[in-house]
């Protein structure tokens, strides 16, 4: 199902995106993106995941669960790391009450050689008209407590 499909506001937000000069790329994966022909050799200032998700498989504090997780920031983190300019930045923005806290960013982000530098609060009314979504099910245009959380700035170690 298409994001059109998904999210009431999706063709809304999308045309308004690209009258400010985005653009946009559908069926990436995060993991894999440096290698998608259309960002082949192309670099980035910013890089930004927001509330990065691998779906539901367990429950949150399963171990395995975040270890799903975990590997996919780490692949995400790996593939934008490349893609990045001179002096670009990674940003992920999550959540970091328990159990989201053992995703372990910063480690995750060491061990593919990029370097936290700055963790900033977030608080989602710094952002006008955002209206977060759930990735996907029957309840995905609804909206998630976003709680207590940060975005992570990382940058090439």
């Amino acid at each position: 199902m298409d994001s059109a499909m998904k999210y009431t506001r999706a063709t809304t937000n999308l045309k308004e995106l690209e009258e400010l000069g985005c653009t946009i790329f559908h069926g990436v994966d995060a993991n894999t993106m440096r290698q998608h022909p259309e960002l082949n050799f192309k670099s980035f200032d910013r890089i930004v995941f927001n509330f990065p998700h691998a779906g539901f498989i367990r429950r949150e504090h399963d171990i395995l669960q975040i270890l799903s997780r975990q590997n996919l920031v780490k692949g995400f983190l790996r593939s934008a790391r490349d893609m990045l300019k001179e002096n670009g930045e990674v940003h992920v923005t999550h959540k970091t009450a328990h159990p989201f806290n053992r995703w372990e960013i910063e480690k995750v982000a060491e061990e593919v050689g990029l370097r936290l530098v700055d963790k900033v609060l977030f608080y989602i009314w710094d952002y006008p008209g955002s209206d977060n979504k759930r990735g996907d099910g029957s309840r995905c245009n609804e909206s998630f407590p976003v709680g207590d959380c940060c975005t992570f700035k990382i940058f090439r170690a």
